[in-house]
């Protein structure tokens, strides 16, 4: 009994070994508390997500929504151009630089004022001059969203002054100042700690209100914003060591929540990421055990000690990935030929349906394990209930004897 006992236990505890076991992440409790309502951190060279808290979500820009403007503006190729301040701009809410009605200022002092006083009024200014009045700039903005890939966002105004129809999400935003601080004006722009600003009835100096220029090593940019629909938004650049990383903070409660979460964010990833480049001319092998040199230099971002994974489909597509599976970069590294590509579909849809095959086998193999330790596990437990059953009748057909003796 005792030896048929411990190949049960040895049955179940095999069974145990064989059954998938669920993967376990040695980040995954380092990832900061973020209080703000969205948020994401992305590599500014690579593009990869570091960290994201609801980033699709729609939700309101305010200020942040000058990132546009000002790229816009650049990009426009008249910042030496003279513009002519309108009524309308001089009329509009909020912060302003205090613009006057038929004032003549260059449009890179307007987009120096709007970046760093966050100057409403210059917004406007900047939207009527280059496009002929806010609706039509408000079109070029959402054509230049769609190009830089922001496809959840939609902007009605220049400034961020809060309209239902105004909007984006935090990964929208990450993509935008991605693309924004690769032009060396902007970054130039953006960095403005104090401002000498003249215009006529206001002579002053104007202080950036991105504190963190100040307050955060290596900081580069970008913008904050505040209205009430939208409360604190803010976005950050900042460089280290060779690193680039940009994070968007989306309706934080107050400033300090902003301030703090964007915090957070580059301290995680300055010390939990790393790059990994994959240089050009490295052969890469593929399916059919072929190797071609690799193009064009790739950089990926990972978890520190963690290694880029790659994998080469049969129409030729190398693809990096990290240990979770997620794609970080994707490039063509071979054209096959017509025959080779069908041939070699084939043999990896045959590959796939042997692994499936495999697979489906040891998952059966793993049931069957527990499924007959499982049997073999209630077949012993009634045996020994009915061994403790005969036992306490024997013990009582013993008693019953020694008492009819005693009688006797």
């Amino acid at each position: 009994m005792k030896k048929f006992f411990h190949t049960i236990v040895y049955l179940c505890f095999l069974s145990g070994l064989l059954a998938p076991v669920a993967p376990v992440f040695a980040e995954q409790d380092k990832a900061p508390h973020i209080k703000s309502n969205s948020a994401i951190l992305i590599d500014q060279k690579t593009g990869n997500v570091l960290y994201n808290k609801k980033d699709n979500k729609k939700m309101y820009p305010a200020s942040v929504t000058k990132i546009v403007t000002a790229i816009l503006a650049i990009d426009s190729g008249k910042m030496d151009e003279t513009v002519t301040v309108s009524k309308n701009a001089t009329l509009t809410e909020g912060t302003r630089v205090y613009l006057n009605e038929g004032e003549q200022i260059p449009l890179r002092k307007l987009v120096e004022g709007m970046m760093v006083n966050s100057g409403n009024d210059a917004a406007v200014a900047i939207a009527e001059y280059l496009a002929g009045d806010v609706p039509s700039f408000a079109d070029k903005m959402n054509e230049f969203a769609k190009k830089a890939g922001a496809t959840h966002t939609h902007f009605v105004t220049p400034n961020g002054l809060f309209n239902p129809d105004h909007y984006t999400t935090a990964e929208d935003m990450a993509k935008i100042t991605q693309y924004a601080m690769k032009n060396s004006e902007f970054r130039r722009i953006v960095k403005i700690k104090n401002l000498p600003w003249h215009v006529k009835g206001w002579d002053t100096t104007l202080v950036n209100h991105h504190r963190l220029l100040w307050d955060y090593p290596g900081t580069t940019g970008v913008k904050n914003g505040y209205v009430d629909k939208s409360k604190h938004t803010l976005v950050t650049s900042v460089s280290r060591d060779g690193m680039e990383f940009i994070a968007v903070v989306l309706k934080a409660s107050t400033s300090k929540v902003a301030y703090s979460d964007t915090t957070s964010l580059f301290d995680y990833g300055f010390s939990h990421f790393q790059r990994q480049k994959i240089s050009k001319g490295t052969l890469i092998e593929d399916p059919a055990g072929r190797k071609h040199a690799l193009k064009e230099d790739l950089e990926v971002t990972l978890p520190v000690g963690e290694h880029v994974l790659k994998n080469v489909s049969a129409s030729g597509e190398l693809t990096l990935k990290n240990s979770a599976g997620d794609s970080l970069a994707a490039v063509q590294l071979f054209q096959p030929s017509p025959k080779k590509e069908a041939s070699q579909m084939a043999a990896h849809s045959s590959g796939e349906a042997t692994g499936s095959k495999l697979a489906l086998q040891l998952t059966t193999r793993t049931a069957l394990f527990f499924y007959s330790g499982f049997l073999m596990l209630t077949a012993l437990m009634v045996m020994i209930r009915m061994r403790n059953k005969r036992r306490r009748a024997l013990q009582r057909m013993r008693r019953y004897e020694k008492n009819y003796t005693f009688i006797k």
